[in-house]
């Protein structure tokens, strides 16, 4: 479905610069990705940052406020970095947890070329009620079944899988239904070149750059 298959930065480019941070989606485009995916929480002060992991230290992410962040200086960045990157790039924004709905919207919705995901599948479901001016996607992890029809009926266009679980019924049926597959997160060129063979429309990798290298050289 894609005009070409797209590579997408796994929270930017990790093995170059700290994920999940300006330094590191700037590495990403230098490697001529087409854009990048981050992870998006909110504290406890209704500051969303980027940070995937469930924890910092031995507390909540979002049990911490922005403050409260600052001082353990981990470099966690907030969601307001990313205002330099709309309408230059692509941005996959990853939700780790629903219940800011309305907020997200408010936050990104003015932003061009975006798609706000989660693995928490009610949250894409309420997004979808209040009918956001940015595309929806599915993260999974295995397998779900009827695939494409249940993404259709949560809103979603675009479906990012677990490359592991990907194959080419499973591609053929979202494409049917209209929706655009960017599994996550194969590193490896022989993982690229059977999902571009079963029909994906990208990837998302930790290696952008070398991916990049790989769709250029054809191989």
């Amino acid at each position: 479905m894609a005009e070409r298959f797209l590579i997408f930065g796994h929270r930017g480019s990790p093995n170059q610069q700290p994920e999940n941070t300006v330094a590191s989606f700037e590495a990403a485009l230098r490697g001529g990705a087409d854009g990048f995916e981050t992870d998006l929480r909110l504290l406890s002060d209704g500051v969303a940052v980027l940070y995937h992991d469930d924890e910092v230290g031995e507390r909540p992410i979002e049990a911490l406020s922005w403050s409260e962040v600052e001082r353990v200086g981990l470099g966690i960045e907030q969601l307001s970095e990313l205002t330099r990157f709309a309408g230059r790039t692509s941005m996959v924004l990853e939700v780790k947890r629903g219940g800011w709905e309305k907020q997200l919207i408010a936050e990104v919705g003015s932003w061009s070329n975006v798609v706000v995901a989660s693995f928490d599948h009610e949250a894409i479901a309420e997004l979808a009620r209040h009918e956001p001016p940015f595309a929806l996607g599915l993260t999974i992890s295995g397998t779900i079944v009827d695939l494409a029809a249940y993404a259709r009926s949560l809103g979603a266009t675009w479906c990012y899988p677990n490359y592991r679980f990907v194959d080419q019924r499973v591609v053929s049926s979202l494409h049917a239904a209209a929706i655009r597959v960017v599994p996550w997160t194969p590193d490896r060129p022989q993982e690229w070149e059977r999902l571009r063979a079963i029909g994906c429309d990208g990837l998302i990798t930790n290696l952008p750059a070398e991916a990049v290298q790989w769709r250029r050289g054809g191989r």
